[in-house]
């Protein structure tokens, strides 16, 4: 019997298997598709999952395949390329945020920088990295079609989509990570529901392509991202690779494709664009749902089985890499038997209410093109809506959503009586109250502290005067794999709060402490084996 069964090879299933690999656990990766993905969906990794991918050990890989580090992210409003522009947001490179980094450390920065790349670079890097792995079974072409559970496991029925053979994999659990038509959230019988009052968009019809004609695209200036009102291009590569997203105007629109993308795309723009080749179309909807529930005893959901948002604010994917690392971990200490069931418990306690914001926040942000768009139809001056734009340019630089959400009410997390700072989606505050993310800091020898993070806990300790013993011997008595890293350094002693700090694997803070403690019930309550 494996341990775990992980359905869906999409970049949540695969950063799920990974973290399973990467606490030791075996698990078997079953995808319906033989290739990776020919959509390019995903446009950016924000600076959080580049952490996470950077303690998997994924960072470089992608950073080298992904947009080189000297390009901005600037966002180009217009009223269209055959039209002018109404303002830019500038949003800095990944070079740029180094340099913050280096030069702020003041602990509202991220660790890493975020990454523009496409769905359709992400995914092989990291299935090459699955393919590799000696604990990961990566089975391609087969889809499931049924699942079973019982007291001691899950059997999971897989059909081979070439022959119809069928094969039934035991395992301890099962991931569903299978989208947002997700076979395992039907065979569990969990439900989506609309998180807001807002009706379903119309949908967009998605051109990819390519096409060297910079001449055209760059004629309002490079851009990551330009917002037209009818029509978004997303430059995918700096050199050839766009994405051009026309916007349904009614429900029925592009229910049957156009005959002529190409044609299309140079309507939209009302320029003759050169265009080398059409590479993939597709007509897609976009939906703010989440599922009744995370979990049905043995099996979990994670990714868009279990939440669904718009694009923008790039929440999708990111909020999916979490939820994998999250669900990986836990996992991997239950069933190396030092985890309790309080952590399993605490997967969908944590994430959901993550998922639901990031939903708002989403929301939030397309509200915002809704109504420049409204002022643009109804004759407004393009400088009231450059104004607007420009105070309502959250989209991409809400750190606080991407660095700062709680896990509050988390089972497994140490709280504290008193009351946490208060939660800014504009920026990141620095802080290690229990279930956040704690600061990252470069200390005195030019080291970040999140380098320092092991695989496993990680006791951080400021005063080095044997206080951290205690807890280390619990530690152990749980068989509970820990690093004990003291730190001299008086600027990061301020910023982390605390002279003991316990950080969980997955780079959150689960207890901190001044003064004398219970080492035993801390232990009991961060390992999930509390009564």
């Amino acid at each position: 019997m494996t341990p775990v069964t992980v359905v869906g090879a999409g970049p949540v299933g695969m950063v799920t298997a990974l973290e399973l690999a990467h606490h030791g656990v075996p698990s078997v990766l079953v995808e319906q598709s033989l290739t990776t993905t020919s959509q390019p969906k995903l446009d950016v990794i924000n600076t959080r999952s580049m952490e996470l991918f950077d303690r998997l050990g994924l960072a470089s890989d992608v950073r080298a395949a992904g947009v080189a580090p000297e390009h901005a992210f600037d966002v180009i409003w217009s009223t269209g390329l055959d039209g002018e522009v109404i303002t830019t947001w500038d949003l800095p490179s990944v070079n740029d945020v180094w340099d913050r980094i280096r030069d702020r450390n003041d602990g509202t920065q991220p660790a890493q920088p975020w990454q523009r790349m496409s769905q359709t670079v992400l995914e092989p890097i990291l299935r090459t990295h699955c393919e590799e792995s000696e604990l990961i079974d990566l089975r391609c072409g087969k889809r499931i079609v049924g699942l079973e559970q019982d007291d001691d496991g899950v059997t999971t029925y897989v059909a081979d989509v070439a022959s119809g053979d069928l094969a039934a994999v035991r395992s301890g659990f099962v991931v569903g990570c299978d989208g947002p038509a997700s076979t395992i959230r039907d065979m569990l019988g969990i439900a989506v529901r609309p998180v807001t009052d807002v009706p379903d968009l119309p949908g967009l019809y998605q051109v990819h392509l390519r096409s060297h004609d910079l001449a055209t695209l760059h004629r309002h200036g490079r851009f990551w991202h330009y917002f037209a009102f009818r029509y978004v291009i997303l430059a995918q590569d700096e050199v050839e690779t766009w994405t051009v997203h026309a916007h349904a105007e009614h429900p029925d629109d592009f229910t049957v494709p156009p005959e002529d993308p190409a044609g299309l795309v140079r309507s939209l723009l009302g320029l003759d664009l050169d265009i080398d080749e059409v590479l993939v179309t597709s007509r897609w909807r976009p939906r703010f749902v989440i599922a009744d529930s995370y979990r049905k005893d043995r099996v979990f959901l994670a990714g868009d089985a279990a939440h669904q948002m718009f694009p923008t604010g790039g929440y999708g994917m990111n909020t999916g890499v979490a939820d994998a690392v999250d669900i990986g971990w836990k996992l991997s200490a239950v069933i190396r038997s030092w985890g309790g069931p309080k952590l399993l418990d605490s997967y969908e306690t944590e994430r959901r209410p993550v998922a639901l914001n990031n939903i708002h926040m989403s929301r939030r942000h397309i509200g915002v093109h809704v109504t420049a768009g409204r002022m643009l139809k109804r004759g407004r001056p393009l400088a009231e809506i450059a104004e607007y734009l420009q105070a309502e340019r959250g989209e991409n630089e809400y750190s606080g959503v991407e660095l700062g959400d709680r896990y509050n009410g988390s089972p497994v997390v140490c709280d504290e009586p008193l009351p946490s700072p208060a939660w800014d989606p504009w920026q990141y505050i620095p802080t290690t109250t229990p279930g956040s993310r704690p600061p990252s800091v470069l200390t005195a020898e030019g080291h970040s502290l999140f380098e320092q993070l092991g695989s496993g806990f990680t006791l951080v300790d400021f005063a080095g005067d044997g206080r951290a013993e205690p807890l280390l011997a619990a530690a152990q008595l749980h068989e509970v794999t820990i690093r004990h890293v003291v730190i001299h350094d008086d600027h990061a002693r301020r910023l982390w709060e605390r002279d003991l700090v316990l950080i969980r694997p997955d780079q959150r803070v689960a207890w901190r402490s001044n003064t004398e403690f219970n080492a035993w019930n801390v232990m009991r309550v961060v390992t999930g084996n509390q009564s």
